[in-house]
């Protein structure tokens, strides 16, 4: 599993609203993402990131943890009364460390600019 790449993205256009992001996104192989609602469960293999999102009018400052890619598949499950979506970041390694580390550094980094 590959590496953690940093890129910030600062947009002013009508779409974002001004809002600033911060994503880390895992080099080399695909995660999996998996949502789960009673029968059904779907399954999706692509790119993993971590998204820090800053000056949101409408949810504030968040961090989001997604995968995305091409498409996925719909699979059946036993019936569970229970929903969930999981996002798998990849090993819980090195790599990951020094990103999750670089998150927090830019959320105190914010706050403490703010006040």
């Amino acid at each position: 599993m590959g590496s953690w790449k940093h890129r910030k993205d600062t947009r002013s256009n009508d779409m974002a609203h001004g809002i600033t992001f911060h994503m880390w996104e895992r080099s080399g192989e695909d995660c999996r993402g998996e949502a789960a609602y009673e029968s059904k469960k779907f399954h999706l293999d692509g790119k993993v990131s971590m998204t820090l999102a800053f000056d949101q009018k409408k949810y504030g400052d968040e961090l989001i943890a997604q995968v995305y890619g091409p498409s996925g598949v719909f699979r059946e499950r036993r019936a569970s009364k229970y929903c969930r979506v999981q996002v798998y970041l990849g090993p819980a390694d090195e790599n990951t460390a020094k990103a999750l580390e670089q998150i927090a550094k830019k959320i105190r980094e914010k706050k403490e600019n703010e006040g």
